[in-house]
This record gives structure tokens, C-alpha cells and sequence, in this order.
């Protein structure tokens, strides 16, 4: 769909977004920092005081909690997509009547907002880092192309979700199982050397695990990313993006008879 025909409808859905979100709380949007802090520290009590998982890094369980929060800003992203994706559509009666309506558009602010919480994480990872160990490395810089990567991914989840749950309300309950299972078998709180070696190919095949990678080699190990595998990864999720908008686009005339 051609995003900037829509654009001023999907700036005032996702203020409507930002703004119903927490609204009536007292922490407003201090809640978008609080939260991935604490899930933070949580983890990090868990996995890396208690059962001693760690990278073998001298910042003992100060770097522990960096690499763990990395990985959990792009595991949060797609988890945020599998948990709300499926109601996109059956939880807008009122939009799916309106034959006019560019329901396409819904999936668009989910990703962005998605995206802007990913950004939040990000923004709490750098006041970590500079709180443990300092000025981050300069590579630091390309991790927005690292995310950019990502986002394609995450609008073809909403639009295959929000389409196939339609017909098929299971599918909601299958996304909550499967975001528990992609917590562990994404290298978040392991790292992916540490894998047994029959596994690794598995856990590669993961969509999340390339991303999460190259987010902790830009931001905390200062290392280039790899932009030849960014490109694949990019042209790889744009590619389900589309064939998950044709998806959508090939179902949107029966919504109104199912919602």
C-alpha cells in the first residue's frame, strides 16, 4: 500500500495511540522507560546473579545486563507484534465497516509504534552503558540500520496476523506460545557460540537472532555491522512484508462478513 497517501491519517493514529495508552496513569510516558528496565532487572537477577550465565566479559554482570538488554529490544518488538497483531483487525469493527477505510494502515501504526518503544529501549541502553562503562563505540552509530532491518518484519507479522486471525481465532493463541518459545530460542540471554553446535544452524534460522547479533556487535562490541547480511535480511523481510500485504489486501473484502 502507498504509505504516504495515508500519511496524516497514520500520524493521528498513532498520537491517538501514544496518548490513550496511559492515559489516567500517573507515570504517563515514564511507563515506556520503567518497564524494560525492569524487565531488566529482573533477568539479570535471575540469569545472570542466580543460575551465573555469562559471556566470559570482565564487567561481570554490568555486561551481562547490556547484552541482555540489547537482545531484549528486538525480542520486545516482535513480541509486542505477536501479542497485538491479531486483534488489529477483529478489535476495529467499526473501522472494518467503513469500506473506505485503509485498514492496511493499522498494521503501519503498529509497526511504528512498535518501533518507537524499540527506540525507548535503546535510549535506556545508552544511559546504562554510560553509567557502567562509559562513552559507547562509535559504532554505536549504524544501530538504527540495524533496526531499519528489522522493521519490515515486523509490519508483514501485523498484516499476515491481523488477516489470518480473521478467519481463524486460534492463531491468537498460538502467537502467545510461540512468543514464550522465541524468548529462549533466541540468543538473548545466551550468547550463540555458547550453544551446542547442533543447535546453532537452528537457532540461526531464527528471524531474530541475525538482528539481535548485529544490535550487540554495533552497540557493544564496537564492531562493524554486516552490511552484506543486512542487505539479505533487509530484502528477505521486505519480501514477506509484501506477500503479507497481498495476503491482507486478497482477504480485506470478507472482513466485514466476520468481524
Amino acid at each position: 500500500m502507498r504509505f504516504g497517501r495515508h500519511l496524516d491519517l497514520i500520524v493521528e493514529l498513532l498520537k491517538r495511540e501514544f496518548s490513550g495508552r496511559y492515559r489516567g496513569s500517573f507515570g504517563g510516558l515514564a511507563w515506556s522507560f520503567a518497564q524494560p528496565v525492569f524487565l531488566l532487572g529482573v533477568y539479570t537477577v535471575a540469569f545472570g546473579v542466580i543460575l551465573k550465565t555469562r559471556w566470559g566479559l570482565s564487567g561481570g554482570t554490568a555486561d551481562y545486563a547490556l547484552l541482555i538488554f540489547a537482545g531484549l529490544i528486538v525480542f520486545n518488538a516482535c513480541a509486542e507484534c505477536l501479542a497485538k497483531a491479531p486483534t488489529l483487525v477483529t478489535g476495529s469493527p467499526n473501522f472494518v465497516k467503513k469500506v473506505v477505510f485503509p485498514l492496511g494502515i493499522l498494521a503501519w501504526v503498529m509497526a511504528l509504534t512498535t518501533a518507537a518503544h524499540a527506540l525507548v529501549g535503546v535510549v535506556v541502553w545508552f544511559v546504562g552503558y554510560f553509567l557502567f562503562r562509559g562513552v559507547p563505540p562509535w559504532t554505536a552509530v549504524f544501530f538504527p540500520l540495524v533496526l531499519a532491518c528489522l522493521f519490515p518484519l515486523l509490519l508483514g507479522i501485523c498484516w499476515l496476523l491481523s488477516a489470518l486471525v480473521v478467519f481463524a481465532r486460534d492463531i491468537g493463541q498460538l502467537t502467545v506460545m510461540l512468543s514464550h518459545a522465541l524468548l529462549f530460542l533466541t540468543p538473548i540471554f545466551y550468547s550463540l557460540d555458547a550453544a551446542p553446535e547442533a543447535l546453532q544452524g537452528f537457532l540461526l534460522a531464527n528471524p531474530l537472532t541475525f538482528i539481535v547479533e548485529q544490535l550487540r556487535q554495533v552497540l557493544f562490541f564496537g564492531k562493524v555491522p554486516s552490511f552484506r547480511g543486512l542487505t539479505v535480511y533487509l530484502a528477505c523481510a521486505t519480501g514477506f512484508a509484501w506477500v503479507s500485504w497481498r495476503l491482507f489486501r486478497r482477504l480485506r473484502p470478507r472482513f466485514a462478513d466476520l468481524v
